[in-house]
């Protein structure tokens, strides 16, 4: 023999008689998913050579993370709006204000096609430059004093 059940009964043996509150969905956005964003957004910028990072990534990188993906960029995150700051090295000879452009352009349609927050400000410091010349060896030393420090520690 069938039984019908009407949804309150039916609601009612699912929750053990439970009342279960209406909660609306919601999306979460993290602070390091837009930066992310941001960084990755800005890789084909022209003239760009290199972000860089601030103290917190600093002190990260001596007590052994190496989780570039975010240096250089701070951001703030709220339900609908983000704010994007970036410390980046600009190659020499190219137009501060043209990558100022390119980069505005390039984050604010990346973050907004990812996640649907409209970019209400992006500021640029751009706190070096370099040839790309001087970028080259600057990176060679670098991996040649990571390789050091390896070699030192086994």
């Amino acid at each position: 023999m069938t039984e019908n059940l009407n949804k309150e009964e039916i609601t009612k043996d699912l929750n053990d008689g439970r009342e279960l509150g209406y909660e609306e969905s919601k999306l979460i956005i993290q602070d390091k998913v837009v930066a992310k964003i941001a960084r990755i957004a800005i890789n084909n910028v022209d003239g760009i050579l290199d972000m860089k990072g601030n103290i917190a990534d600093s002190i990260g990188s001596f007590f052994g993370s190496t989780d570039r993906s975010t240096a250089g960029v701070n951001v703030e995150v709220g339900q609908k709006e983000a704010k994007i700051n970036l410390d980046v090295i600009i190659e020499y000879g190219k137009n501060a204000r043209q990558i100022f452009n390119d980069i505005q352009k390039a984050v604010s349609q990346n973050v907004k096609e990812m996640t649907g927050l409209d970019v209400v400000t992006v500021n640029v410091d751009v706190v070096d430059v370099l040839t790309r010349k001087e970028y080259q060896e600057k990176q060679q030393s670098v991996k040649e004093n990571e390789k050091n420090k390896m070699s030192t520690k086994a």
